[in-house]
């Protein structure tokens, strides 16, 4: 009995998986989906299903900030991550640190307020860039702020502002896979290359990263697909 436990990034719910997860269960995969409840009633969190057999593959897919909204027994327990524009750290520790919380804290301002939607809107529009943003997503343009849990989105970007020292999230001895996008407009290149970087030196096994053309901070998943199916 293979798993997948998947873990959306901030601003997102676990509809991002779609595509990929009808792929997995076609193949007798069990998948199950963390989600944050940033656009429904509550906040949805999963656990591997225990089986006797060491042999199955446990995978985490994580999308940006998910490895740090997952639960870290998940993580812990994964034979395999898959880290798709993910990151440690967001703000660098030089001096373009200033730079980036100013940027933070001007977001941060707008989640408490009737500008919420509007920067949601320009948030998933840059993500998808440069693409158009898929249809599914269109929905929460819509939505009013008593239909977004400020709550939960407020706690989880603060989660941006943190420079964490010590890594110690995956087994040294899960296998890891990096997917990085090269037209991201929301990830700095430095944060990727920080996070890989920190990858190579803790993992026993060196983490595959693949790169790919023309596609943003979120990857369509027919681009993914294939990538998983390969490498799992």
């Amino acid at each position: 009995m293979n798993q997948i436990i998947s873990q959306h990034g901030w601003g997102l719910d676990h509809s991002i998986w779609n595509k990929l997860k009808e792929e997995f269960i076609k193949q007798n995969w069990i998948w199950q989906d963390n989600d944050r409840g940033y656009y429904s009633d509550a906040c949805i969190k999963v656990q591997w299903i225990k089986t006797d057999s060491d042999k199955n593959k446990k995978v985490a897919v994580c999308h940006s900030l998910g490895i740090h909204l997952i639960e870290k027994e998940i993580l812990k327990e994964a034979s395999h991550i898959v880290l798709i524009n993910s990151f440690f750290n967001f703000v660098p520790t030089n001096n373009e640190s200033n730079i980036t919380i100013r940027t933070l804290q001007r977001m941060e301002k707008k989640i408490n307020t009737h500008e919420i939607r509007f920067m949601l809107e320009e948030f998933i529009s840059r993500s998808f860039m440069p693409n158009q943003v898929d249809t599914k997503f269109k929905s929460i343009f819509n939505l009013n702020s008593k239909q977004i849990n400020l709550e939960f989105l407020l706690e989880d970007f603060q989660k941006l502002y943190s420079q964490r020292n010590i890594f110690n999230l995956f087994s040294k001895h899960a296998e890891v896979l990096i997917i990085k996008s090269k037209n991201d407009f929301i990830l700095k290149e430095y944060a990727h290359n920080e996070f890989i970087n920190l990858l190579k030196n803790s993992q026993r096994n060196q983490p595959k990263l693949i790169q790919i053309e023309n596609q943003g901070h979120l990857i369509d998943n027919n681009c993914i697909v294939k990538i998983l199916k390969d490498w799992l």
